[in-house]
C-alpha cells in the first residue's frame, strides 16, 4: 500500500478516476488525450504501487473490482479535500480568490427579473482572481449538493423547505400552461376549454416535484415526466403534450406562434425564486459575497426575506 502520497501517485489516481468514469481504457483516451497503451501502463503502475487489482480488462470487457470501487470512492474524497484546501489557501489572500461553486436551475437565462448574467459580469470584474464553477440541475439535486457542501449556494425555484437550509427570496416566477401549435386544444377558445378537455390530451409532470399542479389537474392525467424546463418545452412543441413553463421562457415560442397559453387567467402558478444556502456552515467569504450582492439588488431584488428551517 501507499505510504506517503507523492505527486506521481496523485497523477495516477486521477487517471484511474477518469478510466472508471469513462467506463474503460479506450473511452478514456479522448478525455486524457493519451494513447490507450499509455493509460494501460499508468494503471499497471498504480496497481503495483497499491498492491491491489483495481479493474479487470480483456475480451469480456472492462469491470472495476470490489476493492477498486473502494479505492475509487476514497480517491474522490481525497480530491474533494485537496480542492477545499486549495480554496482555503486562496482565501488567505488579502483579495478575494478561490472558486465560487454555484448551483443554478435551468431556464434562468431568459428571466429578465433575475439578472444572473449581469451579476456574473459584476463578480468577475470586482474579483479577477476568483473562479466560478456552475452546476446546473433540478432544485432537488441542488438542495442535496448544498447539504453535502458540494456547492456554496443555489439560485433556483423553491418548491419545498429542507431542514438545515436558509432561503432568501428574490423574485416570483409566473408559470403558465402551454400547448403547441399542433395540439388539439391550440385553436380552442379559452371560454370553450374545460379542465376535462385539457386533461384528456396528456399532461407533463415535473419529476422533481410531487403533485405540483394538483390545484388544477388530477395526477393520473400526466402522460410524460420531465426533469428540466427545456425538456418540457420540447414536449410542448411536439404538439402531443401540454404543461407548465415559465412565462419568460415560453415567450419566444408564443411570439412566433409555436405555443399558446391555455386559460392563463385561471391556470397559473407563481413560484418563489431565490437563493438557498446551508445554515450550519463555516464562515466563507465567497458565500458572504453572494449574500451581500443579493441584498444590494444585484440579483433582482433589493428586499431579501430570510427564512430558516
Amino acid at each position: 500500500m501507499l505510504g506517503r502520497v507523492s505527486d506521481i501517485d496523485l497523477r495516477l489516481l486521477r487517471v484511474f478516476i477518469t478510466v472508471v468514469e469513462a467506463g474503460g481504457f479506450s473511452l478514456a483516451t479522448a478525455r486524457l488525450n493519451v494513447a490507450e497503451s499509455t493509460i494501460s501502463t499508468h494503471m499497471t503502475d498504480l496497481e503495483t504501487r497499491l498492491g491491489i487489482r483495481l479493474c479487470e480488462r480483456g475480451r469480456s470487457g472492462f469491470r472495476v473490482t470490489q476493492r477498486g470501487e473502494e479505492v475509487y470512492q476514497e480517491t474522490l474524497a481525497l480530491f474533494d479535500h485537496i480542492d477545499e484546501y486549495r480554496e482555503r489557501l486562496a482565501l488567505v489572500k488579502t483579495h478575494m480568490g478561490g472558486t465560487l461553486r454555484i448551483g443554478l436551475a435551468d431556464s434562468i437565462i431568459s428571466n429578465e427579473h433575475l439578472p444572473v448574467s449581469d451579476w456574473f459580469t459584476h463578480v468577475s470584474d470586482q474579483n479577477p482572481d476568483m473562479s466560478i464553477e456552475i452546476l446546473m440541475d433540478t432544485p432537488r439535486a441542488l438542495e442535496q449538493m448544498l447539504v453535502d457542501e458540494k456547492i456554496h449556494c443555489a439560485i433556483a425555484p423553491e418548491h419545498r423547505r429542507i431542514a438545515g437550509l436558509e432561503y432568501l427570496f428574490l423574485v416570483t416566477e409566473r408559470n403558465l400552461f402551454y400547448c403547441g401549435r399542433e395540439h388539439p386544444n391550440f385553436l380552442v377558445p379559452d371560454d370553450e376549454l374545460t379542465i376535462e378537455m385539457i386533461e384528456a390530451e396528456g399532461l407533463i409532470a415535473r419529476g422533481y416535484i410531487e403533485r405540483f399542479d394538483e390545484a388544477f389537474f388530477k395526477p393520473e392525467s400526466h402522460r410524460a415526466v420531465v426533469h428540466q424546463i427545456e425538456a418540457a418545452a420540447l414536449l410542448v412543441l411536439s404538439g402531443r403534450h401540454a404543461g407548465f413553463l415559465p412565462a419568460h421562457y415560453a415567450e419566444r415560442y408564443v411570439s412566433s406562434g409555436q405555443m399558446r397559453a391555455l386559460k392563463p387567467e385561471e391556470i397559473c402558478l407563481d413560484i418563489p425564486f431565490g437563493i438557498a444556502i446551508k445554515k450550519s456552515r463555516e464562515e466563507n467569504p465567497l458565500i458572504d459575497l453572494v449574500l451581500q450582492d443579493a441584498k444590494a439588488g444585484l440579483l433582482g431584488s433589493e428586499i431579501i426575506q430570510k427564512v430558516q428551517t
